[in-house]
């Protein structure tokens, strides 16, 4: 899939990968490839949802505001709060 981000065409991609050793990190966006990935072995919401963690990682640093995508607390906050606002609309339409 592609996305476009900030007029940036991304390229979304499922995969096997846990990105860390953690186990807290569900996603990676790549901006100097413009990429994305998400780990597949993951439950439809809590992909959706780190698809969207992933773009406003993307959305904050092309606005100019790397600061505020270095600051997981601010994403991930800002991120569910969107999923779920569209996830609402969706469901009334």
């Amino acid at each position: 899939m592609t996305i476009t981000i900030c007029g940036i065409p991304y390229t979304v991609t499922e995969c096997e990968d846990h990105f860390d050793a953690d186990g807290k990190h569900f996603g990676q966006v790549d901006f100097l490839k413009a990429e994305i990935r998400i780990n597949k072995n993951m439950a439809e919401a809590v992909n959706e949802e780190s698809l969207v963690h992933e773009i406003v990682h993307a959305i904050l640093v092309h606005i100019g505001r790397p600061d505020l995508s270095e600051d997981e607390t601010f994403v991930q906050s800002f991120a569910n709060a969107v999923y779920q606002t569209f996830e609402l609309k969706n469901k009334r339409l």
